[in-house]
């Protein structure tokens, strides 16, 4: 886990993004649905709506979601995006070091 930053609030951070530009509030659904694909029947996401996410994320973390990432499919839930976040930020601080 990165030291400036929880993962509460990375959590508290990415759901604010998606309630804020996506007006879905991840407070009211269970653990199991932050591992529910957002593109799926649960969330009902488009292709563009992670495009937006995409940036909304990084430039809320200030960070670069990997290209590798991306084209595994791995921002996929709201679980693995925080996931990445984590990395991406674990990234930063040892390259600061």
């Amino acid at each position: 886990m990165c030291n400036t930053i929880s993962r509460m609030d990375i959590d508290k951070r990415l759901k604010n993004i998606f309630k804020t530009y996506f007006e879905i509030n991840f407070d009211r659904y269970t653990g199991e649905n932050l591992d529910k694909e957002l593109l799926g029947d649960t969330f009902n996401f488009a292709a563009r709506d992670l495009l937006y996410l995409f940036f909304d994320v990084e430039k809320e973390f200030d960070i670069t979601i990997p290209q590798e990432d991306i084209v595994a499919g791995k921002v996929n839930t709201l679980n693995n995006i925080a996931e990445i976040i984590i990395n991406q930020l674990q990234k930063k601080e040892k390259e600061a070091v």
